[in-house]
């Protein structure tokens, strides 16, 4: 059997890529030239993230991400590529994204979904965070099983009571770090 994905999530992820791309590649390179001058060793941290269709829609750009900064060779070591428009002598290093969904989707089948977790998105932590409560997850979930459909990465159940999330051994401190740096980069 042939790999499957839900045609529409494919094409917004595909509309979006194309808005998103070209600003990715200014916010990476200003970065770069900030990190540049600090250490060439420091790896960016990409996060892709969404919500019902965003999340499928994210989960999709973040394997367009990988294949646009992050490209394998014939020996199967990750190479680093920059696109032709962006003619830069130094050459940076682009860590796989992450990718956090909230009430997100099956979007694809078994083959696909095998293929996404050990070569498309290698090396990316993906978690979908569901709860029992959510009705269009509820309402597709026969549809997704007869299909075939799965997630791409660890589902985790939530309370939909609860407002916090564990920390899944990640350090209170650790937290609030990166919570720093993620918001000041964005504002």
């Amino acid at each position: 059997p042939d790999a499957a994905i839900h045609e529409g999530f494919q094409d917004a992820s595909l509309g979006l890529w194309k808005v998103l791309c070209p600003q990715l590649i200014n916010i990476l390179d200003d970065k770069n030239q900030v990190t540049s001058a600090e250490s060439k060793e420091e790896n960016l941290e990409v996060v892709f993230t969404g919500h019902s269709l965003g999340a499928a829609t994210a989960l999709l750009c973040s394997v367009h991400y990988n294949s646009y900064f992050r490209r394998k060779d014939s020996d199967g070591a990750t190479t680093i590529t920059k696109h032709d428009t962006i003619a830069k002598a130094t050459i940076f290093s682009y860590s796989a994204p992450t990718i956090v969904t909230f009430g997100g989707p099956k979007l694809c089948n078994t083959i696909l979904a095998q293929y996404l977790r050990t070569y498309a998105l290698e090396g990316s932590q993906i978690l979908h965070l569901v709860h029992d409560k959510d009705p269009i997850l509820a309402n597709n979930q026969k549809l997704w099983d007869s299909l075939g459909f799965e997630n791409v990465g660890v589902e985790m159940e939530c309370d939909p009571n609860q407002v916090a999330l564990p920390h899944c051994g990640v350090d209170e401190t650790e937290i609030k770090k990166k919570k720093r740096r993620f918001l000041g980069s964005v504002a």
